[in-house]
């Protein structure tokens, strides 16, 4: 059984010279890990990390490797270091946009409080107003809750967090 990405001795667009690589992917050289050179080719997380991005030049290679815990080929792109430009700074209006985006994903839509957690996607709902509203079939917290609620969404959310400890042992217990 012949090797699905062989090796290959082809010209590359980071070296004047031919280089091993495992062929080609879309019209671009195809390299396995540990043969890509470090000082010259990065993926955008760690030219990320040395403070740089790609400054819209194209991939000039793929990196590919196995995911063993999702039990696939996973491609990613690699770019020339020299061409990467610095990160742009952060500006004042950019943070305050960044900021309302994340107190929106920590506000209930219940009752609108705002929490220190970002609270589940499929609901955006705190666990005070699970509680008042009736929790789901499949939800996590049937293993905590016995019976009906004693308070309601206000109830729970003037409670401290002390208490919530309280009562969480004294439903589940």
């Amino acid at each position: 059984m012949a090797r699905q990405y062989p090796w290959v001795l082809a010209a590359v667009p980071w070296s004047p010279d031919l280089e091993y690589t495992r062929g080609r992917l879309y019209g671009k050289p195809l390299l396995s890990r540990n043969t890509a050179p470090r000082h010259l080719l990065a993926t955008r997380r760690q030219l990320r990390a040395s403070g740089k991005r790609p400054g819209g030049q194209d991939p000039v290679a793929f990196l590919y490797f196995r995911c063993r815990k999702a039990g696939k080929t996973v491609y990613a792109n690699l770019y020339l270091i020299d061409a990467a430009k610095p990160v742009r700074p952060m500006t004042p209006g950019r943070r305050e946009a960044l900021a309302k985006a994340m107190a929106a994903r920590r506000t209930c839509r219940e009752c609108r409080e705002t929490g220190y957690a970002e609270l589940p996607k499929a609901h955006r709902t705190c666990e005070a107003c699970l509680y008042s509203a009736g929790l789901e079939p499949d939800s996590y917290l049937h293993e905590f809750l016995r019976g009906e609620p004693t308070l309601d969404a206000a109830g729970h959310a003037a409670l401290s967090t002390h208490d919530h400890i309280a009562i969480g042992w004294e439903l589940a217990g």
